[in-house]
């Protein structure tokens, strides 16, 4: 019952973001806008029930490391409610790490995979009905305690709208169709039926104008057609090297010339990250004696529409999800994160592509995009996490060949000292399967 609310929690979050201007417009319009709320406010007691339940060390020191970095938020000035602010932006990738092990194999059964399909088309149905005309919901806003609350954003580039379909603004539903597309790419058996998910994805992903997606998504497509597991590995290490590296290529171009022309195009938006965004967000951090321990959490992202704070440069949006990370926590920070990232997750080596291809989406979108602003990112960022932590093969959460069962462990499977760790139940599994094997 526990692994089922927790699926069912994640499904719901995930289809809130995917309907979250509609149901943002409609409940603002019933005098109860809150109730959007609900899925975010049901996984902060999720999370609260396990911490409470099951505290481990890990807990412990990820709540000493965040509450060092608050008084870092503190001391650079940022507003107490913008670090509660972070917190509760954060709190869906939380909820992901925070699954129960077993929990993770529910999302890979056909009932999961045809729910997680018909989000994909309501996203797709959203963006052509955007196309042919206006949402009511799209330019609305909201008060929601006393601030002035986005329904959905309408911005253009150019004179080209950027459509949003049912979501809350084009980036977030393009990201969203690249997570569900990803998810579902290889899981499903008809040829067909990919097809017409990848012509139809990519259509509603131009439509957006998320042109990171969509090059993440042919990516995604090239790999899981052709590419042999270790080459999706290390396509996943360049693309976290490439995330590093093109902030700190901008910051020497900028520096090196004195001023550079960004002429419209399709590679417009990529220039101003290259040329405006980047060097000024890193040149503003050095000057401000911000760079190594960050200006904190709450001082930088989506936390300063609600609590904007005087840095002296831009402190809204990064475009890049390494630059996002030290802009919060620093270099130091981004070194450790990126140092527990390669020990718990790139470490364990399980043999799951769809794991390793949501992954690479994952660094690959993060290269210009913010993907720790989008509840759908966090998401699957999370989850991925968590496989990779407790997944390899032969195991019941790995998520290779969904067609394959592993035979079910009961307590005296287990002996009455049975294992209090995911890794633990993992290898007990993985015994259990090789007896039944030998049974065979």
């Amino acid at each position: 019952m526990i692994d089922r609310l927790w699926a069912l929690t994640f499904f719901i979050a995930v289809a809130s973001d995917v309907l979250s201007g509609v149901i943002r417009y409609y409940t603002s319009l019933a005098g109860a806008a809150q109730v959007a709320y609900l899925p975010k406010i049901a996984m902060l007691i999720w999370i609260v029930i396990v911490v409470v339940q099951r505290p481990k060390v890990s807990h412990l020191l990820t709540a000493l490391y965040v509450a060092v970095q608050a008084c870092v938020s503190l001391f650079n000035g940022v507003d107490p409610g913008a670090v509660g602010f972070w917190i509760w932006a954060m709190s869906p990738m939380i909820f992901a790490m925070l699954a129960p092990a077993q929990a993770i194999g529910l999302l890979n059964r056909p009932g999961t995979r045809i729910a997680f399909a018909i989000l994909a088309v309501l996203c797709i149905v959203g963006v052509l009905v955007n196309y042919f005309g206006p949402l009511p919901w799209i330019g609305a806003s909201v008060s929601v305690g006393g601030f002035d609350v986005h329904v959905a954003k309408s911005s253009f580039v150019g004179e080209v709208p950027r459509l949003s379909g049912f979501g809350r603004d084009s980036a977030a539903t393009g990201l969203l169709l690249g997570l569900l597309t990803t998810w579902l790419l290889p899981r499903l058996r008809s040829l067909t039926l990919t097809s017409v998910l990848l012509v139809a994805a990519a259509l509603a992903i131009w439509g957006t104008t998320n042109k990171t997606t969509l090059i993440a998504l042919a990516f995604v497509v090239a790999l899981n057609r052709f590419g042999r597991l270790p080459t999706i590995k290390k396509a996943c290490i360049w693309a976290a090297a490439l995330t590093i590296v093109l902030p700190l290529a901008s910051l020497a171009v900028i520096s090196a010339l004195n001023h550079v022309v960004i002429e419209s195009g399709v590679l417009s938006s990529f220039g101003d990250r290259m040329f405006n965004t980047w060097p000024g967000i890193l040149d503003g951090m050095v000057r401000e004696n911000l760079i190594w321990l960050g200006i904190g959490p709450g001082g930088f992202g989506s936390a300063t529409t609600y609590y904007p704070g005087t840095f002296g440069f831009k402190v809204s949006f990064s475009d890049n999800m390494a630059l996002y990370t030290i802009a919060n926590f620093g270099v130091l920070g981004g070194v450790l994160l990126a140092l527990l990232l390669t020990k718990f997750v790139l470490s364990r080596e399980p043999e799951d592509r769809p794991a390793w291809l949501m992954l690479f989406f994952l660094l690959a979108s993060g290269v210009t995009t913010d993907i720790c602003e989008s509840i759908g990112c966090l998401l699957f960022f999370g989850v991925t996490i968590k496989f990779m932590w407790i997944g390899s093969e032969g195991s019941p959460f790995w998520l290779g060949h969904s067609h394959s069962r592993a035979p079910q462990l009961t307590e005296s499977d287990l002996g009455r000292n049975a294992p209090a760790t995911d890794r633990e139940l993992c290898d007990a599994w993985r015994t259990n399967d090789a007896k039944a094997e030998s049974i065979g």
